[in-house]
């Protein structure tokens, strides 16, 4: 099926490209479309206004198309029907997988005779891109990492100074309890986490040596490390805080909105998560938005359990990017947008947003966030631009300039087609064992034979 379903898109996008030929004559010269996720405005409105800065800066007309919600599905729809983008947002899985259909265009060269990507981008970022040599895609954002998230108010009314929290399993447990005992509410759990998707479980995997997604062995077969044996003594963990209801029970069924719902000021349900390191600095800034002080919410980040080694081993994301499709109509218009994003001033449209709406500047060149900027908390698809020498002209959100420190334990996970069924394998068994439906030792075994039968690994 996933056979048919390529070879129709391939044939779409094929037909799309010669739908997209007749129409380029006809089109507005210099017009870009881009179907986007983050990237842009935060509602309808404003994102007319990120386009037409975008427009302005490139002196190009770009169209961003950004739907409201079901991103994903959306894409594949219109890319199989054939319709013509000259950028489209995709991850690092849909990467691999519209690459390995050739329905993306090559940019290689485009990207070799451009001193702006070439210069202004590390190296090391478009040699994670390589399929085979090739590039087929440009940067929307950097990557961070995942790392613990604590509210350092709620600890501290529990007597926990987190500077000092012994970063073992059992030294998260007895903050988990003291936690719980410091807030009977039945409303609170003191930890949350995304099992159906357990892509936030490696800073406490990091305890057994483990490392997420899929990992190639010395006779070059394919295994996840999550589904071994080792890692029983983490699972086993999970359970644990579940069955003493230190673990949120919606950690089997929610999404990530919901976590970082229940780590916010507004509601303090959570205590401690696993989240983008983004994501502190998000909390702090939406909070003091809302006018809640540091005094009554902060959050703080620590890079979880060490190593058997003392060292620490977190989860750095795989690019976020923009790609162009082989149907589109105007690579060097795409190609341009792609260099702006790699420059100070793209990187400002970027975090702050659109100068006037979300942010001015005086005469003497001090830039100040509106009321709105602040809302949006220096986030327009990209709250650490891709752009190395990027500087940030407000400062970083507080609590993103420590979580940044711990980029350098960070690294990304082998990038493979099928990461959907990944997670939804070892989450499913996760849960299975955590609720204690199965025993950990036949719950990984299960886990290991169902990520062999469907292709995720050789073992």
């Amino acid at each position: 099926m996933k056979k048919l379903l390529s070879m129709i898109l391939v044939l779409m996008l094929a037909m799309g490209a010669f739908a997209a030929m007749a129409a380029a004559e006809e089109a507005e010269a210099g017009t870009v479309r881009m179907l986007a996720a983050v990237t842009g405005g935060k509602d309808e409105e404003e994102n007319i206004l990120w386009a037409e800065a975008l427009s302005e800066a490139t002196g190009l007309n770009v169209i961003v198309e950004k739907p409201a919600s079901d991103y994903d599905n959306i894409l594949m729809q219109k890319l199989s029907a054939g319709e013509s983008y000259d950028l489209i947002y995709i991850n690092a899985s849909q990467y691999l997988n519209l690459v390995q259909q050739g329905a993306l265009t090559d940019l290689t060269d485009y990207i070799a005779a451009s001193e702006i990507l070439s210069n202004n981008v590390p190296a090391s970022e478009w040699e994670d891109l390589k399929v085979d040599g090739r590039i087929y895609a440009g940067f929307n954002k950097r990557e961070l990492h995942i790392l613990v998230g604590l509210n350092r108010v709620m600890l501290e009314a529990a007597g926990i100074d987190y500077t000092q929290i012994e970063p073992t399993l059992d030294g998260y447990y007895e903050v988990f309890k003291a936690l719980r005992e410091a807030n009977p509410s039945k409303d609170f759990y003191p930890f949350n986490t995304i099992l159906s998707q357990n892509w936030d479980l490696q800073p406490w995997m990091a305890s057994v040596g483990l490392k997420g997604g899929v990992v190639v062995d010395e006779d070059g077969q394919t295994y996840v490390p999550y589904a071994t044996d080792a890692a029983a003594p983490v699972w086993e963990w999970l359970k644990k805080l579940y069955d003493e209801e230190l673990l949120d029970p919606a950690s089997f069924v929610d999404a990530t909105k919901d976590m970082r719902n229940k780590m916010g000021a507004a509601s303090k349900q959570t205590a401690v998560d696993v989240d983008w390191a983004a994501w502190a600095g998000l909390h702090n800034a939406n909070a003091a938005a809302d006018g809640v002080s540091v005094d009554e919410y902060d959050i703080v980040t620590l890079p979880g359990c060490q190593t058997p080694d003392g060292s620490y081993s977190l989860h750095k994301g795989s690019a976020s990017l923009f790609a162009v499709p082989v149907n589109a109509t105007n690579v060097e218009g795409a190609v341009k947008v792609l260099e702006y994003f790699a420059t100070q001033e793209g990187g400002l449209l970027l975090t702050l947003g659109v100068e006037g709406n979300d942010y001015t500047v005086s005469d003497d060149g001090a830039y100040t966030l509106t009321e709105i900027g602040a809302s949006h908390a220096m986030d327009h698809g990209a709250p650490v631009p891709i752009y190395t020498d990027f500087v940030n002209p407000i400062g970083l959100n507080r609590g993103l300039d420590t979580a940044l420190q711990y980029l350098d334990y960070a690294s990304i996970e082998k990038i493979i087609p099928n990461e959907g069924t990944y997670k939804e394998i070892v989450g499913k068994w996760g849960i299975s064992i955590v609720k204690g439906e199965v025993d950990v030792t036949s719950g990984l075994e299960s886990m290991r034979n169902e990520l062999v039968t469907m292709g995720v690994c050789d073992k």
